[in-house]
């Protein structure tokens, strides 16, 4: 079991692992694996929503993918701006190589992004996957938001209308010789793994 996007990428390019399951790779595991002279093949094998998220007791229900990139770039600095309480932005980032931090730097479009830790003062703002935030929010300390007026369940995920949905994948070196590899690809694309698909909380292929 490989707990990171990073890990995993490293695992499947090293050989110690047959497959792995995860987020689209980042420019530096693309060249890692160009560097260990080996190609891998990235099946779509499901669909996730990319998703900010806040303290559930921030009132702010909703910003603009603008709003975001703006929070997160050090335009925005004070939830007021946005319709939310006088209070300081501290916007969370991760660690760089993370599939989420790929996906944050692709949805940045080029802005500079102010890189912080968690703050004493003000209210937190933070990104993932909805996957993950999902397993946070059983205890509703946090919430997530919606984008451009889209919440992201799965309806959303599944119609388009949620604006950052990303695909996430069976990876795997092309040179494999395991058998087996291709039979479960195949077999999570079929009706009955799609559905396992989603009990594990991601959204199926639109077929």
């Amino acid at each position: 079991h490989y707990a990171n996007t990073r890990g995993a990428y490293k695992a499947v390019v090293d050989g110690d692992a047959d497959i792995v399951f995860c987020a689209g790779p980042s420019d530096e595991q693309l060249a890692y694996a160009a560097e260990k002279g080996v190609e891998l093949e990235m099946t779509e094998i499901g669909r996730e929503a990319f998703v900010f998220f806040v303290n559930s007791e921030n009132p702010v229900e909703s910003l603009t993918a603008e709003q975001v990139r703006n929070i997160f770039s050090g335009e925005i600095t004070n939830w007021s701006e946005v319709g939310g309480e006088n209070l300081p932005v501290d916007a969370v980032s991760r660690n760089k190589g993370s599939g989420s931090q790929s996906t944050m730097d692709k949805f940045m479009a080029g802005c500079e992004q102010k890189h912080s830790m968690w703050g004493a003062f003000g209210r937190s703002i933070a990104y993932s996957f909805r996957y993950y935030v999902e397993n946070m929010t059983a205890d509703s300390k946090v919430k997530m938001l919606a984008l451009n007026g889209a919440y992201p369940d799965r309806e959303h995920i599944a119609d388009g209308s949620y604006p950052l949905v990303s695909s996430f994948y069976a990876v795997y070196r092309k040179d494999t010789e395991n058998q087996n590899v291709s039979r479960l690809v195949e077999w999570i694309l079929s009706d009955e793994g799609q559905q396992l698909v989603e009990k594990a909380g991601y959204t199926a292929l639109n077929k």
